[in-house]
């Protein structure tokens, strides 16, 4: 297993899979980054972890997602009032600037990751199978993806080296 530096090394200007909490961060940072701390769905960060997301993806270049993840993110990052009709259009544009990784669900509910992460999972593995890394922040599913050979990088073993 590479360790967090070398993983972000090697995927260098490939593109990064950010999975859906780390993506609600983010739109809701892009927002108002004072709302980060209260937020349901973000409480858990703080505004320097946002600051930490929007460098990391700007090191790898591109962002990744797959429909399904996508889908959970709109559903995620409902905010209310002006904050909403914000984190919309912050979400249209990074939808419109990120590339998109579909494969049907029809094969994705044959990947070993479905039955025990169920269909979002499982497209990210099918994706990041392919050598695309991902940034989560879910340690079963980083640790899962491993145990394939694919990369996988936990966004909490970044936090400490300081990018």
């Amino acid at each position: 297993m590479l360790d967090a530096t070398a993983l972000i090394e090697k995927h260098r200007a490939k593109g990064v899979l950010v999975d859906t909490n780390l993506l609600v961060l983010l739109l809701v940072g892009a927002v108002n980054t004072q709302r980060i701390l209260n937020f349901k769905r973000t409480g858990d960060f703080t505004i320097e972890d946002y600051d930490l997301l929007v460098r990391l993806i700007g090191w790898f270049g591109k962002l990744i997602a797959t429909p399904h993840v996508l889908s959970q993110v709109s559903d995620l990052t409902d905010l209310t009032g002006d904050e909403l009709t914000a984190v919309r259009e912050v979400f249209k544009t990074l939808v419109e600037q990120i590339e998109e990784s579909y494969d049907a669900s029809r094969s994705l509910v044959g990947d070993p990751a479905f039955g025990r992460f169920g269909l979002t999972d499982a497209a990210i593995a099918t994706c990041c199978s392919r050598g695309v890394l991902v940034l989560t922040t879910d340690a079963r599913l980083q640790l899962a993806l491993q145990e394939r050979g694919i990369d996988a990088l936990n966004f909490n073993h970044i936090r400490p080296l300081a990018w």
